[in-house]
This record gives C-alpha cells, structure tokens and sequence, in this order.
C-alpha cells in the first residue's frame, strides 16, 4: 500500500529564500518534539507579518496543542493578515484536541503555506479545502521532501495502521557482531553508542529476541536526559526469558504502556508464562509461523496486533536470525548499520544476517537511498527497503 498522501494541486510561485528559511525554522522547532508525539507527526509552525516572526510554536507531545496553535498564541493579535508557515496541513476534524483550522480563521491568518499535505483519512486534503473555502490563499510544498522525511514514521503508520520498522546493527568491517567468545559491546564506538540512545529516545518500542536477553541481558533503557523510554519487546515463542533479566529488573518509563512485553506462541508452557507476568512482564500470544515446536512469532501479526494498539515505530536491535526473520518478513522499512575499523576474522563468528541466505545475486535485497557519514571512528550507514 502506498504512504504517499493524496496530493492537492495548488499553485505556487518559487520560494523566496526568505521564505525558505521560514519554512526551515518551522521543521526545526517540529524535531523539537522527536519521540513524544506519537501517534501524531511532529509539527511546527512560524507565523510571519511585514517579514517578521511574530508566533512559533512545535507539537510537543500527544494530547497537547498542535504547532499551529502554539505559533497563534505567541503572535496573539498580530496573527491578524499574516502568514502561517506550516510543515503539516492542519486538521479539521476534533481527535484529542480540537480543529486547528477553526483557530487559523478566527485569527485572521491571510496566507497557509504548507510544506506536506496529512495523509490521515480524517484531514488528507479537507484542510487545505477548508482554508481556501475561508478565504486563505493556500499554498503546498515548500520544503516538501524534508517535511516528509521527518514525519516518515507517520505517514507509514496513517496510512497502513501498521508501525514503520528499522533494524539498527553495529559490525566489524568485515561484517562480525561478535568476536569468537560472543563479545560484542565494545565494537561500536562512543558516538554510535550516542546515537542509539537518540534512536531509543525517538522509537515507540525496542525489539529483541530471546537469544539476545540470554547471551547479553541488555535493559533497553535510554539515557538521554528528559527522554521517553521506549516500550521493549522479547521475541520469545517458548517463555524463555530469564525471570531476573534487566527487562523485567530494571524498570523503563515506557509512556502510558507497560515497559516490558514478551512475545510467546501457544507452545509457551503455563508455568513459564505465569511467571514471568508475576515478575511484571506483559505476555502477548501471538499467532506462529512453522509447525509445533519449531513455530516462530509470526512477525507480520506481530506488527499489526502492535499497530493497533498506536504503536508506530519499533526499532530491532536483535542477533541475526531475528533480522533475517525480519527482512524475511518484510516488515523492515530501514537499516541503521554502524561500520567499525576493525577485522574480527573466524569462519563461526556471528554476522548481522543470519537465515538460509540467498542462492544468487539477483535474489538479494536491494537497499535504496542510502546515505553514510560518520560517527567517531565509526562510519552509520543508512537505507532503505523501498524504493519511495
């Protein structure tokens, strides 16, 4: 299914580079609120009169104002003829807060320029609609692309109700996760290590499998300071998860959701199951994939159950086998890949994907936009699974 929102056609004049720095101000202060908005997209809004910024506002987390709102407050009664620089077309319809269109024409805003139209059924067009019915001169795409970049998790969540997947792996550069003994934390540098707690700070929830809980017993906690953290996932068709693991000892802030779920199969024995909701885990029994006791979580469910309930962004920092059951899967939307400058060597040492592998060539994944730059020491590699 595609994510692209339904494109109004409306006709503007090129940007002045006034203009385009309005526009960029207002995708600055949407980051601003990077992790805390979901399920909403991140939003910011500058509103400018005789060339000057008189409101700004961003989203800053669900259940509050959308930017809109915030900038319209700032300006106060100078908000009367100006213009509204906005990096999402704004709402019409009462969600957890009420229509920020009402608000824009009550103020007297004279000009809308958006940089993306919403791909949400309930606005997808009708706000632009609504502001030229009012009156506004309306115009769309300014900065389109970077909007829609950062609102990526969004608009694949809006339009597909199931939440936008990344696997994120740290290697060696000849392609290792581990050495010969199954040491692995040092391999990324500091700098990567930094921008996985940013990635933690940002997704809704981090999935692992059990093998990972059992060789490394991570706690899946972000340590930025005033971060949110995310909900924290076990792949676990059989219950296996320790009883004293960091997941379960190490409490979260998960927001609004319990912090630790364990995902099982019906083969997961009671006692286990029982157990380890006594220590605090959620267990979620998802439908399988295989026979009997080689069934495995099937991941494709597993993404839909999680998108119902607003999940919509989960971040795998799993082994092998569970990246390659994701990508098998195709339930991957990007890879985040820290390359380190070191060999680690040995024909048994584990790599990022595991699986059967492909026959030929032709039958690999191929990656798309991929961009790199570098953490440290460490070089980030970044792409995609599809093509849009």
């Amino acid at each position: 299914m595609s994510t692209e929102p339904q494109a109004v056609q409306v006709d503007r004049a090129p940007a002045t580079p006034d203009e385009t720095a309005f526009m960029r101000r207002a995708l600055e202060l949407a980051v601003q609120g990077r992790g805390w908005t979901s399920p909403n997209p991140m939003s910011g809004a500058v509103i400018v009169k005789d060339g000057q910024v008189v409101g700004e506002g961003f989203h800053p987390q669900v259940g509050q104002p959308h930017a809109e709102i915030f900038a319209l407050d700032a300006a106060g009664a100078q908000a009367e003829g100006a213009t509204l620089y906005v990096t999402i077309e704004p709402c019409t319809h009462f969600g957890r807060t009420p229509p920020c269109v009402d608000r824009l024409i009550e103020a007297g805003i004279r000009r809308v320029v958006i940089a993306s139209e919403d791909a949400n059924p309930l606005t997808a067009g009708r706000g632009i609609k609504a502001l030229k019915a009012a009156g506004l001169t309306v115009e769309v795409g300014l900065e389109r692309e970077a909007a829609r970049n950062l609102n990526e998790v969004f608009f694949k969540y809006i339009t597909t109700k199931r939440p936008f997947v990344s696997i994120r792996t740290a290697m060696s550069l000849d392609g290792k996760i581990a050495t010969t003994a199954g040491e692995s934390r040092y391999i990324a540098g500091g700098e990567a290590q930094a921008q996985l707690q940013e990635l933690r700070a940002t997704y809704d929830a981090v999935l692992v499998g059990v093998t990972t809980v059992l060789q490394d017993d991570p706690d899946i906690v972000c340590t930025l300071p005033r971060a949110r953290n995310p909900l924290r996932i076990v792949i676990d068709s059989l219950a296996r998860t320790p009883l004293t693991c960091k997941l379960l000892s190490k409490a979260g802030t998960g927001l609004l959701r319990p912090n630790t779920i364990v995902v099982v199969t019906k083969h997961a024995p009671e006692e286990r199951i029982r157990a380890l909701q006594a220590v605090g885990a959620e267990i979620l029994v998802c439908p399988e994939v295989g026979h009997a006791m080689e069934a495995h979580v099937d991941l494709n469910k597993l993404m839909q159950i999680l998108g119902r309930r607003e999940i919509t962004s989960v971040l795998i920092e799993g082994g092998g086998n569970l990246n390659a059951a994701a990508l098998q899967a195709g339930i991957v939307d990007k890879l985040y890949c820290t390359i380190a400058p070191m060999i680690i060597g040995g024909q048994a040492t584990l790599t990022p994907v595991e699986g059967i592998g492909v026959t030929f060539v032709e039958e690999a994944l191929p990656l798309y936009r991929m961009r790199s730059r570098p953490l440290g020491d460490d070089l980030l590699i970044e792409a995609y699974l599809h093509d849009a």
